[in-house]
């Protein structure tokens, strides 16, 4: 009986230590699960770090090469620019109106102008109606500019007589009203987003396409009008033509101020 008895309590003894090592396996299996879990999301952060380490000197690179040729690009036009305010012949970094700039833009109309032509005569409109719009709204333009232009006058108070300095700074100051006059009707169309009608297409609009003409007359004309020294398209040595609709002089040329 002693034996027997010594015998079970050794088999409950080795059921324990069964139980425990399963217990202690199961928790040894499940902590291996837990760090294979967790390697996974540490490669995954590890990844992800490794991809932004790569965007992130992508990003670098790309500055540096953007401050190079910012750098590059003041430095070009650094030695191009002259004093706009007194010459208008050249684009200084604050005016986006230069000279050459208009005749960019007057040249853009002309470019236009095949088009806006064949819209209009395929609608049956006269040609001197079409002129006379023309004319009307750049004379508009330059009329409208020159009133604006003396009212500036008399805040600076140009007839009043100064010396020395004085009436430099006066002069300059002047010139600034009106070249800032000229980049605010400048931006106001470029902010505004207006779009051309389609010309492509003779069955289009009429009135469309004259809204636009005249429109874009009129504003090119006060942008010329408010350049130091005015410019205007050269109607006087604009050749005849056979072509009724040859409206738009090749060249445009500096004017005096009361022209």
């Amino acid at each position: 009986m002693l034996l027997h008895r010594s015998l079970k309590d050794k088999e409950k003894e080795t059921e324990a230590l069964k139980r425990i090592i399963n217990e202690k396996d199961e928790q040894l299996q499940q902590m291996k699960s837990t760090l294979k879990e967790n390697q996974k999301e540490t490669d995954i952060i590890l990844q992800r770090v490794h991809e932004m380490e790569a965007q992130l000197q992508k990003s670098r690179s790309a500055l540096q090469e953007k401050e190079e040729q910012l750098k590059s690009f003041k430095d070009r036009v650094a030695g191009e620019v002259a004093l706009s305010i007194r010459t208008g012949n050249t684009m200084s970094l604050n005016n986006p109106v230069s000279k050459n700039r208009l005749k960019e833009m007057y040249e853009d109309l002309r470019i236009d102008w095949p088009k806006i032509k064949s819209n209009l005569k395929s609608n049956n409109k006269h040609p001197d109606s079409v002129k006379e719009l023309i004319l009307k709204k750049f004379g508009e333009a330059k009329t409208e500019m020159r009133n604006r232009k003396m009212m500036i006058d008399q805040v600076f108070g140009l007839n009043v007589i100064n010396t020395g300095g004085i009436q430099q700074k006066v002069d300059q100051y002047r010139q600034l009203t009106v070249q800032n006059l000229q980049m605010t009707l400048y931006s106001e169309k470029q902010d505004a987003g207006l779009k051309k009608p389609f010309l492509g297409n003779e069955a289009g609009n009429p009135q469309d396409v004259l809204e636009y003409l005249g429109s874009e007359c009129f504003w090119l004309g006060c942008l010329m009008a408010l350049n130091n020294p005015p410019l205007q398209p050269d109607w006087e040595n604009h050749p005849p033509s056979m072509d009724r609709w040859d409206f738009f002089p090749r060249n445009i040329r500096t004017v005096s101020e009361n022209e």
